[in-house]
């Protein structure tokens, strides 16, 4: 299980490269201004800016500034379907040859931008794009498995799953196992011995949210809950399996999610107005004194956009609790 520090450190090293990238090609940028060449200086531009906010990012994930999740927006990535994603990944690899050629010709960090960038084309071809088209979404290999060390039970519905490993013979202490259930998000820590711990949030207590490149050399994910108790939960998933995808399982666990918020907002509205109508029922039956005769007429509320996302109480972002898994 991961500790704190561990998480920290691994989010201070991100801002610590961006750092250096941002000086790095603000000396480009300094460079292509007394050279006169404005391709060198746009490109240099370009990676500042990403940089400078890339680090931002990162500082206010470390103080637990977490957007407020609201039902069908925001991370857009993950909410497309696998092919969508690869078509997307596809464009990604594009903008990367059209970089590379750029400074090849005009001679810019040509060494470091060939090997970087086809380093990363590669990566992306045969990592990201391989495990999101083998994911499965349900592995009955590996609900057996948690069933048969006594982790979930034939009742457990199960949505979507998880696991950092390729095989159930290859298990290490640390690994994780994660599962969308119908109202919950599931995480297994596997210990020694195939023994493990469970720890379970209920998918309508999770009030904010935000997502972060982490794990395995940046093929994993740091998935960040702001939990209802002002509790924030850092989970990592190491993407270190093939054939299990932190991108497709992420695109479940929205869904869930979004299916989730939505009835409590219903259920909110209709609590809302059957706790007017039974009051006005109420005050109707109260012995009054007589009076005039008026025309009643029932008290209701129509829900015109049951999508409409509610306020959330936001937390202190030095307050409250952090577990980190």
């Amino acid at each position: 299980m991961d500790t704190q520090d561990e998480t920290v450190k691994e989010i201070n090293a991100k801002i610590r490269t961006l750092w250096k990238s941002v000086i790095v090609f603000g000396l480009f940028t300094i460079v292509g201004i007394f050279a006169g060449n404005v391709i060198l200086i746009l490109i240099s531009l370009l990676f500042v800016i990403g940089g400078v906010w890339g680090i931002g990012k990162f500082k206010k994930t470390l103080q637990n500034q977490l957007t407020d999740y609201q039902p069908g927006k925001g991370f857009s990535f993950f909410r497309n379907t696998g092919e969508q994603k690869i078509k997307h990944i596809t464009y990604v690899q594009y903008g990367l040859a059209g970089l590379i050629l750029v400074c090849v010709l005009f001679n810019i960090s040509t060494f470091y931008a060939i090997s970087s960038g086809i380093t990363v084309i590669l990566v992306l071809q045969f990592i990201f794009k391989r495990r999101i088209s083998l994911h499965t979404k349900i592995d009955d290999a590996s609900l057996f498995e948690l069933e048969e060390i006594g982790i979930i039970t034939s009742k457990d519905i199960v949505n979507a799953l998880y696991k950092d490993f390729e095989s159930w013979t290859n298990v290490q202490p640390g690994n994780k196992v994660f599962l969308v259930k119908q109202d919950a998000l599931v995480c297994i820590a596997m210990n020694e011995n195939l023994k493990a711990v469970r720890r379970e949030w209920q998918l309508r207590d999770i009030k904010k949210l935000g997502l972060l490149g982490g794990g395995n050399d940046g093929q994993g994910l740091l998935l960040f809950l702001g939990i209802s108790q002002d509790e924030v939960i850092r989970l990592k998933m190491e993407g270190s399996s093939f054939q299990d995808s932190p991108e497709q399982f992420m695109t479940y666990f929205l869904q869930a999610l979004d299916k989730a918020h939505l009835s409590t907002q219903v259920d909110n509205v209709k609590n809302t107005r059957d706790g007017r109508y039974l009051q006005t029922s109420e005050n109707h039956n109260m012995s009054t004194p007589p009076s005039p005769s008026t025309n009643n007429r029932k008290l209701d509320i129509e829900v015109t956009d049951v999508t409409a996302s509610t306020k959330m109480e936001r937390s202190s972002s030095n307050g409250g609790r952090i577990l980190d898994l």
